[in-house]
Parts: C-alpha cells; structure tokens; sequence
C-alpha cells in the first residue's frame, strides 16, 4: 500500500475500539504509528485491546484508552477534554461506534428507533461536533464516517438500522461541503457484511434468519480498506463485491430488487397475510 500520511505524525480517534471494526482500524492505525485513543463503553475490553497492543511491542506513550459512553454529555466532555490535553488536536477520527437492530419493524417497541438513533446518528453527530475544532488544528485532518450497505439501500429486517445509516449518509454528504471551509476532508466508508459480533450487541435481534454465514470480509480487511482510504482521500468506499453489486442493481432496476427482496422475505413468512389471502383465493 503506498501511504501518502505520515501515521508517525498523526493523532487519532477511534469510536467504538472495544471490539468489531473499531478495534481493528485502532489496531492498524497504531501498528503504523499512529498516537491513537481508542474509546468505548468497556473499561475492560479497551484495556485489553491497549495491552495486546503494547504485547506486540507498541509505544504504550502512543496508546490513550478512554471509556465513555457517547451518548451521555458528560462523558463526551470528559473524553474530549482529556484529548485537547493531551493531544492538542487531531489528525484522524474514525466515527464508528454503532449498534445494529434486525427483525420486523412492525414487532418492535418504539423504544428500538429512539435508541438506534441515539447511538448511531446523535452520539455520532455530537462526535463531530467536539472533534472539529480539535480536527482544525490537525495537518491534513479526516473524519471518517462509519457508515454501511444500508446506508444506500433499506432491506428488510433492518429497517430502523437502515433509517439510523441514511441519517448518517445525508449528515456526511452535508458536512463533507461545509468542512471544507476548515479544510477538513470527510469520507464515508460502507461496510458490507463484515465478520464482527455486531449481530450480538443488537439492540434487538428478532430476525427469523441469521446472515452470520454471509458475513465474509474481516475486521482486519475493512480496517486496511479504511486506511487507504484515508491515505487517498476518497469521498465515500462501499466494501465486499455483493455489496457493490446490490447498490448497482439498486440504480439500475430498483424495482427488481424490491421484487427480489420481496420474494426473500414472503419465502421466510408462510404466515403473512398477503399470502394467506392468495391462499384463500386461489382455493375458492
């Protein structure tokens, strides 16, 4: 990979670094010297990425863990106080703490939106807002915006993920012209399924099939991918070739894929109504 950043230079900030994708683009970005804090809800799931870490004979002066939950106020304060002391600014933020909610909307309590979004696109935006005057003081500064497959096309079974991965796409796209002013550059890295436990930390998995089996690309892969997106400055990187040809299909003929899908989730569903109702026509 030709890097154009010098990562010896850069100071970052990883969201959600306890585990998943998180964890792997904070342990790439500090294999490649970069002075990173890896921040997370679990104390002691952030020490012990900090300690594999310093196993493998990284600098422990480089590596800050700083548990916080995002979507308290004052946690925020406390992380981002702690960074401007000790960092000064900021190269690097990778915005990627998130949580997953699968299954049918209609069986689900409102609750599940209100804290999928609190998470994905509230904790989120107040991440970009502490992090830009940091950002502005940084050399060649990037955000990076988690976003996802969904976030350019809804499917079924995850439609308040999908709602969350939009608002952070339209979010993104907007600060991506106003940052310039800054000059800030802004890039959205979509992940397709990705060979994480984020399926276990759901906050609701009610789903009648598991996509476990589909999730192919690893962690380590959409953190190399996240890296030399930054190094190129890409705007947005949607990852795994099913993904890439889903949203393809999606410009071309999205009715065909609403038939697809369609057809995917009737197959799962003997007992919706609408098939009931073909049933009892066609035996009349």
């Amino acid at each position: 990979m030709a890097q154009r950043r010098n990562w010896h230079d850069s100071r970052c900030l990883v969201t959600g670094a306890s585990s998943g994708l998180g964890k792997a683009i904070a342990q790439r970005l500090a294999r490649l010297g970069a002075r990173v804090v890896l921040t997370g809800r679990s104390e002691p799931r952030l020490r012990g990425v900090v300690e594999g870490l310093i196993a493998e004979g990284v600098d422990p002066a480089r590596l800050t863990a700083a548990p916080a939950d995002l979507t308290i106020e004052v946690d925020r304060d406390r992380l981002f106080r702690q960074i401007e002391d000790q960092l000064g600014g900021l190269e690097v933020v990778i915005n990627n703490a998130g949580v997953g909610a699968t299954g049918q909307f209609d069986t689900h309590d409102p609750q599940v939106l209100r804290q999928v979004f609190e998470i994905n696109v509230f904790a989120l935006v107040e991440v970009c807002r502490r992090s830009l005057p940091l950002l502005a003081r940084g050399q060649e500064p990037v955000m990076v915006m988690m976003g996802s497959i969904n976030a350019r096309r809804g499917l079924p079974g995850r439609s308040e993920y999908s709602a969350s991965k939009f608002a952070v796409a339209g979010f993104t796209e907007s600060i991506r012209i106003e940052w310039r002013r800054f000059g800030i550059h802004v890039l959205q890295i979509n992940p397709g399924f990705s060979d994480t436990p984020f399926d276990d930390n759901a906050v609701v998995n009610t789903a009648r099939v598991s996509v476990k089996h589909r999730r192919t690309m690893s962690a380590d892969d959409v953190a190399l991918a996240t890296v030399r997106a930054i190094d190129r400055r890409r705007r947005e990187v949607t990852l795994t070739t099913p993904g890439r040809l889903l949203l393809l299909a999606n410009q071309i003929a999205p009715r065909f894929v609403d038939w697809g899908l369609t057809r995917w989730l009737l197959k799962h569903f003997p007992d919706a109504p609408v098939l009931q109702r073909r049933r009892a026509s066609g035996s009349s």
